[in-house]
């Protein structure tokens, strides 16, 4: 990398804010945590709901038949048969 490509990052650490790519973490927590950095943002997503594979496929073929369902009236309001 070349130093100019760090300038966004320079500006921001004059006066760093807390955002959705940075936060603060206390010395306390990273001892607690064996001195391990990584630490999960508390800002990020909340975490993806993991479904059994029979609900996961049960939910995608759903939305699949409701996409068909869909472009099946985009056709039919642009006079296109199916």
């Amino acid at each position: 990398m070349r130093y100019e490509e760090f300038a966004r990052c320079l500006e921001w650490w004059k006066d760093r804010e807390e955002n959705e790519r940075a936060w603060k973490v206390s010395a306390e927590e990273i001892l607690a945590n064996g001195c391990n950095l990584d630490v999960k943002n508390p800002l990020g997503k909340e975490k993806l709901e993991h479904l059994p594979p029979e609900e996961l496929v049960d939910n995608i073929l759903a939305k699949e038949t409701r996409i068909v369902e869909i472009m099946a009236e985009i056709k039919g309001s642009l006079g296109v048969e199916r």
